[in-house]
Order: structure tokens, then C-alpha cells, then sequence
């Protein structure tokens, strides 16, 4: 139950256990780690997708603006997701009543759905673990197909009192070295694959962001063109249905890649040590998948080729373990003075004046390279609009 988002957890000051438990972990880690040999002035959290959301969350929670080192942690690691990679809403919001209620039904507590809180909380704590495991399944799976998943951290709850976007707007971050990574088709991991039309195209746009406006919905026909429309455009000949590659390109910015590098730019501007990277290294996905989210999860332990393994075992062993490795125990991911690999450079954006941040783009076949950071970005800005993003929930 470490991510029911409704008013009474709230009223209870329940919510958002999950980002607490992760906040106890690191205290304890802190108080023990030199038991164990380690240093707690040199510790890293890192995660990926939702893992990566929760160290967003940690990185930019410094809303006094302290300076120096986060009280928890010294560096962050992100890999395919950010504080503002999801709409995280209030408890109030629509759809949580509506899942709350149906969880309350799949756990045997609905009968006392309108009765206080101290009895639907006791009610959930008694219901039988199966019940509770049940419940969480089914909800997941039904929020699978339209991406709405349940059980996510709350806005206004313990560690996200205020909206990541603020945060970020604010300069409210840990100004501690920082590693944020995508892969180029993320949400190719999730798209649904049966969306022929335009209408339904934007109605699913209109499902997975409500507070989306009519003007809004018309920027984001233009910005992803419709494929049935534009036949010589960046979406046409899309396997699966018409609007599958549209889609998948409008979703992997809006939960993904923009704020990957919204992340980047923000602390970057403050002179904070931020390198930043795609991982385009496929591991036996089909092609007409692109490149999905999790595709780097494997690489990341080096793990060996074959079966079980990955599909260019060097890119893990020689570049993506080894960047990590130097950057958790040396700070930088340069200082292992390796050779025959590409320099990481620090990610300073200048795309005002016509020069995009730098970062490192990982490839098999000796094809790995530094790049400008300038993919899609007319779309990321749209994204990343200050003003847009109380409509987002971001």
C-alpha cells in the first residue's frame, strides 16, 4: 500500500509510504554504511523508469535550496525517468477515486467504502494478503492498455509537496553530479497497437492527460502528424496500425525523453556536473519495436552474451557498466582513463544561441559518439512549457 493516492491516506498522513520507506533506507545507510566500510559522504541513488521517477523526487526536494550535498546522498543516477517524467495529481484526482473504489471492492472492504477512515484503513490492513495482491494486479492490468497506472507518488503528500515542475522551475535540486539516460523509443515498451485514426489517436492523448485543452490537442496533431494524412511524414509506413510509430513518438517525449532532458537543462544551468546519454543499443527486440524502455536494464550489470544475457555483451562490459562504475566510485564517468572509448562531456545547453548540450550517444559496433542533444527538441520545448505544465500534472 506505499502508493494509494486518496484523501484518507491523506487525512491519515499516509500517503506516498513508498517514497519514506526509500527516505528510511537512506538514513539507515547513512548511519551504518562506515560499519560496512563505506563512506557516507560517497553514496549514489540511482534507479530506473520508476525507480528514476523516486530519485527525481529525492534530487529535487532541496526546497530550502541548500547548498553542497544532499543530507542522504552525494550523487544521482537516472535512467528513464526524471521528477517530471509522469503527472503525478492531488489525491482529489478523478481517476484515483475511481481506482480507490474499485481496490476497495477487490479487497472485501467496499461495504465500508462511505464509513470513517479509521475503519477503511483497518479494514484494508485486515484484508487477507491474496485479497491485497489480487486487487493490485487486476487494477495494473486494467490500467495497462490506456497507461493509467494506479499507485502512483501523490502530489502534495511527504517528499512531493509541491509539483516536480515547480521544483525545477525553482532551482529547488541537490547540486550534486548527476547521470540521466533514455533509450530513443521508450514508450514503444507500453503503445497500444490497434490505433488507426486520428480521433483516436487524440482521444487517447485526452485519456492519459485530461487536462489537456482543444488548442493543446491541436498542437499535438501538428507537432506528431498524422501519418493517414501525411504520407511522405516522420510516422507513415508504421507496423502494427497506423498511428503506432506516432504515438510511441508523442508518449516516449511526454513521459520520457523530455523530461530526461528538462532534468539536464535545469541543473546544468546552475553549473552542476550533469552528463547525459542515450543508450540506442538494441537486446533482441523486434525491429518494429525500436529500441523500448528497458532495453539498457541488462547492460547496466554487464551481463554476459547468450541466452539470458544481452545482445552486444561489450557495449554493457566496455562502455555502460564502465561509465557507471567510474562515475559511483570516482565521481566522473571519465575517470577510469579508459581508452578507445568516447569522452563523456559535462551536458551545458546553448541552444538559444544555436549550440545544444553534448551528450553521449552509446551504439554497438564501435559506433558509439558524442552528439548535440537536438532530437525532437521543438517537441520537448512544447512539453516542457511552464505554463503546460499544470495541465500536465507534472
Amino acid at each position: 500500500m506505499g502508493f494509494i493516492p486518496h484523501p484518507v491516506f491523506e487525512r491519515l498522513g499516509l500517503l506516498n509510504l513508498g517514497l519514506r520507506d526509500q527516505e528510511t533506507l537512506l538514513k539507515f545507510v547513512q548511519q551504518y554504511i562506515s560499519a560496512f566500510g563505506g563512506d557516507p559522504t560517497r553514496v549514489t541513488i540511482g534507479g530506473r523508469s520508476a525507480g528514476a521517477h523516486s530519485v527525481g523526487i529525492h534530487l529535487f526536494h532541496n526546497y530550502n535550496k541548500s547548498e553542497g550535498a544532499a543530507p542522504l546522498f552525494s550523487q544521482a543516477l537516472l535512467q528513464s525517468g526524471s521528477v517530471t517524467a509522469r503527472s503525478f495529481p492531488s489525491s482529489t484526482y478523478p481517476l484515483y477515486q475511481e481506482q480507490f473504489s474499485r481496490y476497495l471492492g477487490l479487497t472485501g472492504c467496499s461495504a465500508v467504502a462511505n464509513s470513517t477512515d479509521a475503519e477503511i484503513i483497518g479494514c484494508l490492513r485486515a484484508a487477507p494478503i491474496d485479497a491485497v495482491q489480487n486487487a493490485s494486479a487486476v487494477l495494473w492490468r486494467e490500467s495497462e492498455y490506456p497507461i493509467t497506472w494506479p499507485f502512483q507518488p501523490t502530489r502534495g503528500g511527504p517528499l512531493l509537496e509541491q509539483a516536480g515542475s515547480i521544483s525545477s522551475q525553482n532551482g529547488q535540486f541537490y547540486h550534486v553530479p548527476t547521470i540521466t539516460t533514455n533509450v530513443p523509443d521508450e514508450a514503444k515498451f507500453y503503445s497500444p497497437g490497434d490505433i488507426e485514426t486520428n480521433a483516436d489517436f487524440l482521444a487517447f492523448m485526452k485519456n492519459i492527460i485530461p487536462g489537456l485543452s482543444a488548442e493543446d490537442l491541436s498542437d499535438i496533431e501538428a507537432l506528431y502528424p498524422d501519418p493517414a494524412s501525411d504520407p511522405n511524414g516522420p510516422y507513415a509506413q508504421s507496423p502494427n496500425s497506423t498511428q503506432y510509430d506516432r504515438i510511441s513518438a508523442a508518449l516516449t517525449d511526454y513521459m520520457y525523453v523530455c523530461a530526461g532532458q528538462e532534468t539536464a537543462m535545469r541543473m546544468s544551468s546552475t553549473s552542476v556536473p550533469v552528463y547525459k546519454l542515450v543508450f540506442a543499443v538494441n537486446n533482441t527486440f523486434p525491429s518494429w519495436k525500436g529500441i523500448p524502455h528497458t532495453a539498457d536494464t541488462k547492460y547496466t550489470w554487464a551481463e554476459p552474451g547468450g541466452t539470458g544475457g544481452v545482445q552486444y555483451p561489450d557495449v554493457g562490459k566496455e562502455l555502460l557498466h564502465a561509465y557507471f562504475s567510474d562515475f559511483v566510485a570516482l565521481g566522473d564517468p571519465n575517470k577510469g582513463n579508459r581508452t578507445g572509448v568516447p569522452v563523456w562531456p559535462k551536458y551545458v545547453d546553448g541552444l538559444g544561441g544555436g549550440l545544444p548540450g553534448l551528450q553521449l550517444r552509446l551504439e554497438p559496433f564501435g559506433n558509439s559518439r558524442v552528439e548535440g542533444d537536438g532530437i525532437r527538441r521543438v517537441q520537448c520545448e512544447w512539453w516542457r512549457d511552464e505554463e503546460r505544465a499544470i495541465r500536465l500534472e507534472k
